[in-house]
């Protein structure tokens, strides 16, 4: 006996049942059909001229046809191939081509998913089956759904042309900005050449030049010299951008050059109160770029005299390494970089310092070009930590070009004569300007300003435009300048915002919490043209903010501003602590400022009379006092007739009683200020909505109270809300139908069943009254049960009914599990056809919500759709279960849709609830965002959370209903 039948002489698999008293052959038929049943793929086999003889299960189920009805027939007649006649002409060629011995396969759209209503592509090939004589008896059909892979590389083949798209517009602008940088610095050249040259002309050949002006001249010639610095360093990033950078190799004797341009920086060590030495050996023949081998040292050079403190100590060597290379060495004994830096520390605006506190000013590109200066020369730069503390910058330069790269640039210049420029845009930084005394003597009781700024030359530009009316202290650093005021308070404190060791907003937050210094008065002077900072600055710390460059004279009538500000509020504060009974004194001060106060109250005014918004003055008996012309027009009254009106004249009569409780609320202080959305009735009759705000104005003991009230036209904003709500209701009419064509046929059984149940009673129900002697209990019993089926039927026909009409939104108190049951009478027989179980999970004692039924019955319908669509979206039947759950959470009453289905792809989580985002072939995409749509129009929230298993759980949320709303 076969081990087969151990355990039972009968199997049943599906349609094939396996008998032991069954023939070996027979076994083995059936054997095959099993397992050709049970393959997943499309498997068919054809006779020599296309004739289908068997087909599996899972092929058959896909296309929604029988075997029976297609065997023996065409198989290119058959379903799968009826998507277009072009591709049933398509299999047809191919049966005629494998019939003659050709192996098929291609990729090929057919109906393959639910029961044939859905196209899927596949993978399909067609195999000529041969006999022993080489004849082509069979034809094997097979067929892979790669649907998903087809649709994922349709994807990946958009993301790459939107890649190589975003690709060539970051190459495009990367281009713009390397032109525009070359452009500018070219255009500012000349303008800076003409400042350069006639100030070195005037310093050169001016000898009656007073001293004053010799040293504003240098002022000029330092600055602009450092500027040009810049604009160099810009322009050769937009030459290395464009790879237009040329190299020009010269014989040159590299210890010469290092010696003369590092000899230069023994004019700043003295005054940097720095020890500086030079090593290098008395000659060292080198091929190089003379020009960027300067540059990279004059980099390095610089750069360690600016991080070095005062009592520091700079070196500068050079030495030949082995294999024909040399070695450029810049220590210093500064802070050092961080290991973290070291890498970092030679890209582009890159700075060792972030933020407003910076003990070091620069661009961040000295390095950078250092570094790609000696990438373009094929050397190496790296920095390391200096034995004893510091940085050690090294620079490894090859002495001879490779073979073959000087050629590429137009050969070997002969060596030329090395000579310094007139004033190095280097050693232009490091120079500090000579101290002079400030111009101007202020008298000794002018308000004290205490100016903070670390830049020389710029700290006595600002104290000398200053010094004339005020007397001026100054600060190098916000550590300084807090000292400063801690000593002697100044009346206003002018300050720049990068600052040493201490930034200018820190300082500002340290002054202020002190508290003698609290209202100390800040303007802001930055070269920080930024608007978010401007803003926060002005709105927490500041009472002033003035961008660099500036004119001296708007800087005094700032400072001065802000000083007689300043000094009148500590006047009066002064007069008030000491209750004074110097009236006069206190009316001249007063008389001194009518004029400043007649000014603010027509600026004032005329914000008033010109204001977009209405603004009305409201007495006590509701009166109206005034009333600007944007409120006049809102209610079409004019200022006479406006003003023998009362506010209840201007609000519908069902609104006035609403509008008196608000006003006495306000007069009697148990509302400091009242927002609400309200009506005016015109003096036509026509209403307008209006957004409104009222409030009490304070008023001296005694005084007439009065309410002022500012009112915003919304009539428009209202009529587009309710012309977008009537889309959007029709919108949703639109899907509860198309929702509802989707359940035609459990709509269909749920109508026939009572309808064949009212035709079988009928017909019983006359056997019984024709019998002899007729069976009248038995035929009214018949009718009862007709009626019974009848009103069944009439039921199911008025929910659809009602389901599909178009009404307005109308909010009534319901319980939503009601709601669910209604739904789940509409779907139950397509979830029975889908073979899937709807289990409703009530909680008890749950509260009402204030909804639309027929809206709430909407998003109910389309969750339970769309979960019972997941669950049987890869074609085949699927046992489940689908739960709907309803509990209390704080946000309100909950309900949670839960499937498990295939749950939602990765490349569509974050937009799948938005509009026109589907994940079915043929779906619009609109199902999930007007249940959304809905939800929140309800006061509510929808979302999506992953099942820890297979699925997703959809889930709703909205308020509780008030005990109010329900009466």
């Amino acid at each position: 006996m076969s081990p087969l039948f151990a355990e039972s002489p009968l199997y049943q698999v599906e349609s094939v049942a396996l008998h032991q008293t069954d023939t070996p052959q027979a076994q083995r038929e059936k054997l095959a059909r099993i397992v050709l049943d049970s393959m997943y793929q499309f498997v068919g086999l054809l006779d020599a001229q296309g004739h289908t003889l068997e087909i599996n299960r899972a092929a058959l189920e896909g296309a929604g046809v029988d075997l029976a009805d297609i065997r023996g027939k065409p198989f290119w007649e058959a379903r799968w191939f009826q998507v277009s006649r072009e591709i049933t002409e398509l299999a047809r060629d191919f049966i005629r081509r494998a019939r003659g011995g050709e192996f098929i396969r291609c990729d090929l759209e057919v109906f393959g998913q639910a029961a044939g209503d859905e196209t899927i592509v596949v993978d399909f090939s067609l195999l000529p089956v041969r006999d022993d004589d080489g004849n082509v008896v069979f034809l094997l059909a097979e067929g892979r759904n790669i649907t998903a892979k087809k649709r994922a590389e349709d994807e990946i083949a958009r993301k790459n042309a939107e890649l190589e798209s975003l690709l060539a517009r970051i190459r495009q602008l990367d281009q713009q900005k390397t032109d525009f940088f070359a452009n500018v610095s070219h255009e500012l050249r000349t303008p800076l050449a003409l400042i350069l040259g006639p100030a070195e002309e005037l310093l050169g050949s001016g000898s009656n030049l007073s001293d004053p002006q010799r040293r504003q001249l240098g002022v000029i010639q330092r600055n602009a010299t450092a500027l040009l610095k810049h604009v160099n360093d810009l322009l050769d990033l937009a030459k290395l951008d464009a790879r237009r950078m040329d190299l020009h190799y010269t014989q040159l004797d590299l210890a010469a050059l290092v010696r003369e341009h590092a000899e230069q920086f023994h004019a700043v060590a003295p005054q940097l109160d720095l020890s500086y030495v030079i090593a290098t050996p008395k000659t060292l023949r080198a091929t190089l770029d003379q020009d960027k081998t300067e540059r990279i040292l004059q980099n390095l050079l610089s750069n360690a005299f600016k991080f070095t403190p005062p009592g520091g100590r700079v070196s500068c060597a050079l030495e030949k390494t082995s294999q024909g290379r040399c070695l450029i060495t810049v220590q210093d004994s500064g802070p050092g970089v961080p290991p973290e830096m070291r890498q970092l520390i030679f890209e582009r605006f890159r700075q060792g310092q972030t933020g407003t506190t910076r003990n070091f000013g620069g661009t961040g590109l000295g390095l950078a070009i250092a570094k790609e200066f000696t990438d373009l020369l094929h050397g190496t730069i790296t920095v390391t930590a200096a034995a004893g503390g510091g940085s050690l910058f090294q620079v490894e330069l090859p002495q001879e070009p490779p073979p073959g790269e000087a050629a590429l640039h137009g050969g070997i210049s002969p060596a030329r004569t090395l000579k310094a420029p007139a004033l190095n845009p280097a050693l232009a930084e490091l120079t500090p300007p000579e101290e002079a005394p400030m111009n101007g003597q202020a008298p000794t009781d002018a308000p004290r300003i205490l100016v903070v700024e670390d830049i020389p030359e710029m700290r006595r530009f600002i104290c000398d435009a200053l010094g004339t009316e005020f007397n001026v202290t100054s600060a190098p650093d916000g550590q300084a300048a807090l000292e400063a005021a801690l000593a002697s308070a100044p009346d206003l404190l002018v300050t720049d915002l990068m600052l040493p060791r201490m930034g200018g907003d820190r300082l500002v937050n340290a002054l202020h919490a002190i508290p003698r210094l609290k209202d100390l008065p800040v303007l802001v002077l930055s070269a920080k043209d930024d608007a978010a900072l401007r803003a926060r600055l002005l709105a927490s710390a500041a009472q002033d903010y003035v961008t660099k460059p500036f004119s001296a004279q708007e800087l005094r009538a700032r400072v001065r501003n802000l000083t007689t500000m300043k000094l009148a509020r500590d006047g009066l504060q002064r007069e008030l602590l000491s209750q004074s009974n110097d009236l006069a004194e206190l009316t001249r001060s007063l008389i001194e400022n009518r004029r400043a106060l007649q000014a603010s109250e027509h600026r004032w005014w005329a914000i008033y009379e010109h204001a977009p918004v209405g603004i009305a003055l409201i007495g006590a008996d509701g009166g109206l006092k005034a009333a600007n012309p944007a409120f006049r027009n809102m209610v079409a009254y004019s200022e006479e007739e406006l003003l023998a009106l009362h506010l209840p004249r201007l609000t519908p009569v069902e609104d006035r009683a609403a509008t008196q409780r608000r006003i006495e609320g306000l007069l009697a202080g148990e509302l400091d200020t009242h927002h609400v959305q309200r009506r005016f009735q015109r003096q036509d009759g026509a209403l307008v909505c209006a957004i409104t705000s009222m409030s009490r104005v304070p008023g001296a003991p005694g005084g007439e109270q009065l309410l002022v009230l500012v009112a915003a036209d919304i009539t428009e904003q209202r009529h587009a809300e309710q012309s977008l709500a009537r889309a959007r209701a029709e919108l949703a009419q639109v899907a509860r139908v198309s929702t509802l064509g989707e359940l035609t046929a459990s709509i269909a059984h749920e109508v026939n069943q009572p309808l064949a149940a009212i035709v079988a009673n009928g017909h019983a129900s006359l056997r019984w009254l024709e019998a002899s002697p007729p069976d009248e209990p038995e035929a009214k019993a018949a009718v009862a049960r007709i009626i019974r089926d009848a009103n069944r039927a009439g039921d199911v026909i008025t929910r659809i009914r009602g389901f599909v009409q178009r009404h307005e939104t109308r909010y009534t108190v319901l319980d939503i599990n009601d709601a669910i049951r209604d739904v789940l009478d509409l779907v139950r027989s397509e979830a029975q056809a889908r073979r899937i179980e709807i289990v409703h999970m009530e909680t008890a004692s749950m509260p009402e919500v204030m909804a639309d039924r027929i809206q709430l019955q909407q998003v109910i319908l389309n969750l339970v759709m769309n979960g019972l669509e997941a669950m049987t979206r890869d074609g085949g039947g699927h046992q489940g279960t689908l739960q709907i759950t309803t509990h209390l959470e704080a946000m309100g009453v909950q309900v949670d849709v839960i499937d498990s289905g295939t749950g939602i792809a990765p490349s569509i989580k974050d937009k799948l609830l938005d509009a026109f985002q589907t994940t079915k072939a043929d779906g619009m995409g609109m199902g999930l965002a007007i249940s959304r749509s809905i939800v929140e129009s309800h006061g509510g929230n929808l979302w999506y959370t992953p099942n820890p298993g297979p699925g997703v759980t959809f889930s709703f949320s909205l308020p509780v209903a008030l005990q109010e709303s329900s009466s």
